[in-house]
């Protein structure tokens, strides 16, 4: 199972990654206009859910892992967070795909929120998924639902203050799914020798 869904968080990277590279696609500049124009009253309540997907993130939860008495998850959510971090940077020129200003004059920026540099993949989706997936080992049914809504809340909010396209986001989220089901599999191979 494990390898199967490697190979699909793979192919789901491949193929956004593809697709972003040669543009932005309709549906992607359509969606991301649509999410870009809600009111900007909704900017204070994404800022804090936002910083889920910062790079500070995972090493704020792998210190409370690791107080906690969970060195294991605290270890896995620090390694993937911040590997995740650097290698989404890496991809992002890979890519070479710009963020929504670069295309979108009207683009509302909010919150601070990046005007340039490049865009895909979105490195807070890619770190918050990361960080969920460090967590959810030991956690029942309910972190599962509270870490889907904090993924979702994390992607939406990067569309919504003009950092990022939908399709960066869901090219963040399977790199992170990615690179967190890697070191699964890396740790797993330790464990059984």
């Amino acid at each position: 199972m494990g390898t199967v869904r490697i190979a699909a968080e793979a192919g789901a990277l491949v193929a956004s990654s593809m697709t972003a590279r040669a543009g932005v696609p309709a549906w992607d500049e359509a969606l991301f206009r649509r999410i870009n124009a809600l009111p900007g009253t909704f900017a204070p309540v994404v800022w804090a859910p936002m910083q889920a997907g910062a790079l500070g993130a995972p090493i704020a939860v792998g210190a409370v892992l690791l107080l906690g008495g969970r060195r294991r998850e605290a270890a896995r959510t620090v390694v993937t967070g911040v590997a995740v971090w650097g290698i989404a940077k890496g991809v992002k020129h890979l890519v070479g795909r710009g963020r929504p200003r670069d295309h979108i004059e009207t683009t509302e920026l909010r919150m601070g929120s990046a005007d340039n540099g490049l865009g895909y993949p979105s490195g807070h989706a890619a770190v918050v998924v990361a960080v969920v997936a460090g967590v959810r080992s030991n956690a029942g049914p309910a972190w599962g639902a509270a870490g889907l809504a904090l993924g979702l809340a994390v992607g939406f909010s990067r569309v919504y203050v003009g950092a990022h396209y939908p399709l960066d986001v869901l090219g963040g989220y399977a790199l992170g799914a990615l690179t967190a089901d890697a070191y699964r599999s890396l740790e797993a191979m330790v464990a059984g020798r």
